[in-house]
């Protein structure tokens, strides 16, 4: 109980109104919970990953959001054909491959917003952008926050859902392990073609090129292409046109009518690529969630998953403690036993795949359908 009254106060305080923070607040929202969502940026950020496998649609359906994501031109897909070098190493069929069958190209802003949608309708929810966490002292019963606007607040509990550079995890002195790759990505929207609209098709190249194509709707196709960091930079501060292209084509070899669209990195939005891990997900009453906890290599497409089973998971174990069957150390002992090793162990799938790209049968040995279709078996996941 908060035991000084000028301060208002929250059952949970989540810092980061990325899809973890907004989704876990709708949750504990419907319960009647009262939220409070700390935004550092001006504006919530509307860019982020496409990608929904099976393991992270399987939650958002049992909290009755996958047919509304259906009726807004999300696409569902269920093949992916895998070339390295130019040449066709593996085509994955999702309906063969994972129960639910396929897999589905839903615009991180349109999950976001159909989620944030539904937040403004709950009286209860409050988001305030330009905010940040500037102090936080943890008492018996509770956290004592400060913002940077100077304004203080107590809440139960703490939830650090603000990214890799988590602001959280560094109050909580939570360790986190990094490991950074020499390879860049870069990330832009083009119409739609044919090859795209007949396929998904993933290229990896023995140098570190990459290149994926999918549709974000049905006018739209996703465009992501990687190079090793020194290569990338190059491309990038040229802006030759041919140079780009004719690199490129030496390993994307059924997907022109995209490659003509492209003319330079100009356009393209870019970040580093890590691989992090947390120590522990929670600390006294502070805890982790989605990024704040982990980063996988995007050539998996499962990092929004990880975030939304997090999501999932957590909701479980908050809403037990909430309702006083269990304490909230318990809660998050399970939150974290349920999801700690299960993480780690696909985080070190994406990195073995991320680093076999030099030869095609390191990169074959490497991709394991099951676990791209985001299999959750651990008998699968221990082989990694």
């Amino acid at each position: 109980m908060n035991q000084n009254p000028k301060y208002t106060e929250y059952d949970a305080c989540i810092v980061g109104a990325g899809i973890a923070g907004i989704f876990l607040a709708w949750l504990l929202g419907l319960q009647g919970k009262k939220i409070l969502i700390l935004e550092k940026n001006a504006k919530v950020n509307m860019n982020g990953a496409d990608i929904l496998k099976p393991s992270g649609i399987n939650v958002l359906e049992k909290h009755g959001l996958l047919q509304e994501l259906m009726n807004k031109e999300c696409r569902v897909r269920d093949q992916l054909s895998v070339f390295h070098n130019g040449i066709q190493v593996d085509h994955i069929n999702y309906k063969a491959e994972n129960e639910r069958g396929y897999f589905m190209v839903c615009p991180y802003s349109v999950l976001l917003e159909t989620i944030y949608d539904k937040i403004q309708a709950i009286e209860t929810i409050e988001l305030l952008v330009n905010q940040s966490v500037s102090k936080i002292n943890e008492v018996e019963n509770g956290v004592y926050v400060t913002l940077n606007s100077g304004e203080e607040i107590f809440s139960n509990i703490l939830i650090g859902a603000d990214g890799t550079k988590s602001i959280v995890r560094e109050y909580a002195k939570i360790k986190a392990h990094f490991d950074y790759y020499d390879h860049v990505m870069y990330f832009n929207k083009y119409p739609i073609t044919s090859s795209v609209e007949e396929l998904n098709r993933l290229y990896v190249d023995k140098n570190g090129g990459l290149a994926y194509f999918y549709p974000i709707n049905n006018t739209e196709a996703r465009c992501v292409l990687g190079f090793n960091m020194e290569e990338g930079k190059n491309l990038k501060e040229t802006g030759n046109k041919e140079t780009l292209i004719n690199r490129l084509k030496t390993f994307v070899t059924q997907s022109d009518d995209m490659l003509n669209q492209i003319n330079s990195l100009d356009n393209f939005l870019t970040f580093p690529l890590c691989r992090m891990h947390s120590e522990q997900y929670f600390k006294g009453r502070i805890l982790l969630l989605g990024n704040a906890a982990h980063s996988i290599h995007p050539i998996t497409g499962q990092g929004m998953n990880l975030a939304i089973e997090d999501t999932g998971e957590l909701f479980i174990w908050l809403s037990k403690y909430f309702d006083g069957e269990i304490s909230l150390e318990e809660a998050l002992a399970g939150y974290q036993e349920q999801r700690f090793e299960l993480n780690r162990k696909v985080l070190a799938y994406g990195h073995r795949l991320a680093g076999s790209f030099g030869s095609a049968e390191d990169f074959m040995n490497s991709l394991n359908s099951k676990i791209q279709t985001s299999s959750r078996d651990l008998s699968i996941l221990n082989k990694i």
